[in-house]
């Protein structure tokens, strides 16, 4: 047998570890081993949640927030109902207020609790039941619960993308009225035309349509009652293995129902990447680059000037004006191979150099971009152009390709091939630079709208199916594509209405991570079987972009959570 051995200080604080744990067990009439076995080594912080009737409560997250801190650490409750927060998690010693907020519980929370890195802390929850507000209902639950089809609600769903069902659903208007108010907020430059392999709602061919939905279900004298219900917490041993640290940003501000996004008071985080000290993210309304630090949490905004030619407002078209229009601000994010910042915008590309933190620009850009081996940006352009940037020289090259002005996610590999997501086609176009050669992709399940993806290792192009609530691989020397549903069982465009928007893979365990834009969950799958886990978010989490922190010391994901409270979010798992 090998022989475990321990300082005289690990020895000491194991001996108070379980000294607390037999006190709490003799207390509730517990056993020591029960407890034990449920609460980590060296936990700060431990407890138990119950509900009025004594019984278990398992995937319930806890929150606790130290005196001061500018973030909060949230751990789930396992299936005996307990939780503790590992030594290795980011919540350290001093007074902390502990806390459950869930939308069938009345919100509850210990304002007071002392932690010490001596002995663990207990600090348990007896829940009190309470009927949901719809105010509390993701889009998923709302859509649900309506009437119609599952060609209607698809198209309703995208509604979300600039605010919240609610908003909408709190206005009568005849179906003329909701045909206004969809050529508003897609604007009439798209409401148009016509994408006929595409369930994008800004559409021609959809604005009746839609219109003609919202009216029977909003129409004058129409109830506002949603007769919604909750989706179940995953409760599964890895649904509820999460550690999770939200850090607060500059504007973070608070949740509003009925905001519209882009609201100037506030930071609309949409990319994010890590190094091994920061986290950085760009602001979808605003030019500024936002860093987090990973051992404080402090959080900083750097602006900079609108580089020539760049930004939304620059390259405004006619009739492209469209409520929560992100004039300014920037998407893609990425690093060079010299640990220097990229970061995209409509017409330009900004550079922050992080050892000297100057900024300075390229004069040519698009809000998604890839950058190859050789530090050369890629972007398509109008036109069906392809630029190619030397980001040493400045250099820039044009590539006739297919592009049809619906590209959105968009990766090069290791062989400089450039993979664009026609979103609004349903195709991936791949391009060689090497051969000046083009290939259409076709995507397997019609009208799903690849939107953002990722190459891993092999040069596999992954993509998030954003309509069929799937992900998909594609090989493209082969041409063989591969989709993967996010919740087993489903058919594409089925409820529960799956909206995956970004994804990335994890290299290390055979993974890929990737988000529901229509629910507060994020979902794991695993390569080589399929399998696929649920994990309920703690928060309103609006996920745009996914990115795997790859080398960490546990599989860790960052995620930036877009609406009010704006946050940057580290996920890991025990």
């Amino acid at each position: 047998m090998e022989r475990i051995t321990m300082s005289k200080f690990e020895c000491h604080r194991a001996l108070r570890v379980v000294a607390a744990f037999a006190l709490a067990a003799f207390a509730s009439g517990c056993s020591v081993g029960d407890e034990l076995a449920n609460v980590e080594e060296g936990a700060l912080l431990y407890g138990s949640i119950t509900s009025e009737d004594g019984g278990a409560l398992v995937g319930v997250p806890v929150r606790a927030r130290g005196q001061g801190k500018n973030f909060s650490v949230v751990v789930y409750s396992d299936n005996n109902g307990n939780y503790s927060f590992p030594a290795w998690s980011d919540l350290t010693a001093g007074m902390h207020s502990v806390s459950i907020k869930l939308p069938d519980f009345e919100h509850t929370s210990h304002d007071a609790v002392a932690l010490s890195e001596s002995t663990s802390a207990q600090a348990d929850f007896a829940l009190v039941s309470r009927e949901p507000s719809v105010e509390d209902a993701s889009a998923s639950e709302i859509l649900a619960a309506l009437p119609g089809t599952d060609h209607q609600k698809m198209l309703f769903a995208q509604c979300s993308n600039c605010h919240t069902l609610q908003r909408a659903l709190r206005f009568e208007y005849e179906q003329e009225g909701w045909e206004q108010i969809i050529h508003l907020m897609a604007s009439t430059r798209r409401t148009s035309v016509d994408f006929p392999d595409s369930y994008t709602y800004g559409q021609k061919r959809f604005v009746e349509p839609l219109a003609e939905y919202l009216a029977s279900i909003r129409g004058p004298g129409s109830s506002a009652e949603i007769p919604f219900e909750l989706r179940a917490r995953p409760t599964s041993e890895e649904a509820t293995s999460l550690v999770i640290t939200e850090y607060d940003l500059p504007r973070g501000g608070e949740f509003e129902l009925y905001m519209v996004r882009g609201d100037a008071r506030h930071v609309w985080p949409h990319d994010v990447i890590v190094d091994d000290q920061h986290a950085y993210y760009t602001d979808h309304f605003s030019n500024a680059l936002g860093r987090v630090d990973k051992n404080t949490g402090e959080a900083i905004e750097m602006a900079y000037p609108i580089p020539p030619g760049g930004g939304r407002e620059t390259n405004m078209m006619p009739g492209q004006v469209r409520a929560g229009n992100p004039g300014g601000g920037s998407h893609d994010i990425a690093f060079d191979s010299q640990g220097n910042v990229m970061i995209g915008m409509r017409g330009a590309t900004v550079r922050y150099n992080p050892n000297t933190e100057q900024f300075d620009n390229l004069i040519s850009g698009s809000s998604m971009f890839g950058i190859d081996p050789n530090d050369h940006l890629w972007h398509p352009a109008d036109d069906g152009l392809l630029v190619q940037i030397d980001t040493k020289t400045g250099e820039l090259t044009e590539h006739t390709v297919t592009v049809d002005n619906s590209d959105y996610g968009i990766d090069t590999d290791s062989q400089s091939r450039t993979f664009l997501n026609l979103w609004r086609s349903n195709v991936i176009e791949v391009y060689d630079p090497k051969t000046a050669e083009y290939t259409i992709h076709e995507v397997p399940s019609p009208s799903s709208g690849p939107r953002r993806g990722e190459i891993d290792d092999e040069d596999n192009f992954w993509t998030a199916l954003y309509y069929a609530g799937r992900v998909l691989r594609l090989d493209p020397d082969s041409g063989e594509a591969k989709e993967y549903p996010l919740i087993p069982g489903t058919e594409p465009f089925d409820a529960p209405y799956a909206a995956p928007y970004s994804l990335s893979v994890d290299e290390g365990n055979g993974w890929v991570w990737t988000n529901d834009f229509n629910a507060d969950r994020l979902h794991r799958i695993d390569i080589e079987t399929a399998e696929a886990t649920e994990f309920m978010m703690p928060g309103r989490y609006q996920i745009r972009d996914v990115t795997v922190e790859d080398g960490a010391e546990r599989p860790t994901v960052w995620l930036p959570s877009y609406r009010p409270p704006s946050q940057i979010v580290k996920v890991q798992v025990r």
